[in-house]
């Protein structure tokens, strides 16, 4: 059913375009056409009920207008797929969303909106549970070079969920691992060290747990020891990892369980 209605989508695109040309008034340059764009989507903000749907419609399709009137300014494009992408899925208009979004995705050099939009489409998927597709999107731009560090790391951070959704759990850890041990930003290598953590604690495996904690923290106290922004969120992350948390209870019932075997019988 997903894949018709992306087909559907696909065959109807020619006629948008006409339809576009229609009521989309043409700009001057590629980046006229998104600032008008763009002026839609703020005056949308704030609408409800019938309103907004007719402001989203309007805005999607100025957006759409940026390729159909400029299409050789292919940054400007770009981003526009990828904005008119978030407006339809925030309408839950899945099949829309990721015909945008993978026309964004497909377009090579295009900047960070191409692994941007190659994220979402992991995301779609991963929120109407389809794993695999959501691990073939986060894989992408994982093993991307021309992608930032910061949308690998994102990629491989949710690629591990993906994998571990999937029964994977060797492959998620592995995942994990990567962001943890040879990320470049703190907060993303405390995401993966929860998660790794985590992923021991739900094993029962509450040895291994405790030694990814404390890999985590010989790994990064020192950078929540600096007195500046960077240093006050990354020492916030670690406060809040769910690992602390977790392992406590589960050595807590470990000790309940481990009592209750040793106790005595009442005659």
């Amino acid at each position: 059913m997903r894949t018709a209605m992306l087909l559907l989508a696909l065959a109807q695109a020619p006629a948008q375009e006409e339809w576009i040309e229609t009521v989309v008034p043409r700009m001057v340059s590629a980046e006229a056409q998104l600032a008008h764009a763009r002026r839609l989507k703020h005056l949308m903000r704030g609408q409800q009920g019938a309103e907004l749907a007719g402001w989203r419609r309007h805005t999607v399709e100025a957006y759409r207008a940026v390729r159909v009137f400029h299409p050789d300014a292919r940054a400007a494009c770009v981003e526009a797929a990828f904005r008119a992408g978030e407006i339809l899925r925030a309408a839950d208009d899945e099949a829309a969303a990721l015909v945008e979004f993978g026309w964004a995705a497909r377009q090579g050099g295009a900047g960070d909106f191409r692994a941007r939009a190659q994220l979402e489409i992991g995301h779609v998927h991963r929120r109407a549970l389809r794993f695999r597709e959501a691990l073939d999107a986060y894989l992408d731009v994982g093993g991307d070079a021309a992608s930032s560090a910061a949308r690998r790391e994102d990629a491989w951070l949710w690629a591990g969920t993906s994998w571990k959704r999937l029964g994977n759990l060797e492959e998620a850890r592995s995942a994990w691992r990567r962001v943890a041990e040879h990320g470049t930003d703190p907060l993303a290598r405390i995401t993966a060290f929860d998660e790794l953590a985590l992923s021991f604690v739900e094993e029962s495996e509450l040895e291994g747990a405790a030694g990814v904690l404390d890999q985590c923290l010989r790994a990064l106290s020192a950078s929540a020891l600096e007195e500046t922004e960077q240093g006050e969120r990354v020492e916030n992350a670690l406060l809040r990892m769910r690992v602390v948390e977790e392992l406590s209870r589960a050595l807590a019932r470990k000790r309940d369980a481990s009592v209750k075997r040793g106790s005595p019988r009442k005659s």
